[in-house]
């Protein structure tokens, strides 16, 4: 009986540290969001994302101009999958005024943000309605700012 007993917990123990190994590699978190972080520039264009501070993201269209930022809040879905909402704008009252009429506060919008070491490619833009404008602004392949 003790053999079976010590056999059990044996076979238990090996089944505990393989699911522990299957959880999450170490040195990472479970919903750790390392890939949604630091500044990226979109190869070829001017556009700036930055993902700055927990579930902030600032999109500059014309880089480091700072004519005009548009803040948007975030989480992160499923693998890849980025939910944003419009939160707000940085820049001059004017180019405000102007992105307002294309991106009002609480335009919302999902895309699909896959990184591999320094490069990162934004696709799948999806929104109830000027899903194609952004598209032509915001999809492409980015570029990690040092």
């Amino acid at each position: 009986m003790l053999t079976n007993i010590l056999k059990c917990g044996a076979a238990l123990a090996c089944g505990i540290v393989v699911l522990a190994g299957l959880s999450v590699p170490a040195g990472e978190k479970k919903g750790d969001k390392s890939e949604l972080s630091g500044k990226w520039t979109q190869k070829g264009g001017e556009l700036k994302i930055e993902f700055a501070g927990k579930d902030v993201m600032k999109i500059a269209p014309h880089g480091d101009s700072a004519v005009i930022g548009i803040l948007c809040n975030y989480t992160v879905e499923k693998k890849s999958l980025v939910k944003a909402e419009v939160s707000g704008y940085e820049g001059t009252d004017e180019a405000k005024e102007k992105i307002k009429e294309h991106l009002p506060i609480g335009f919302k919008f999902s895309f699909q943000w896959t990184v591999k070491g320094d490069a990162a490619k934004l696709e799948g833009i999806m929104a109830d309605n000027n899903a194609e404008k952004l598209k032509s602004h915001l999809e492409g392949d980015f570029e990690r700012k040092k």
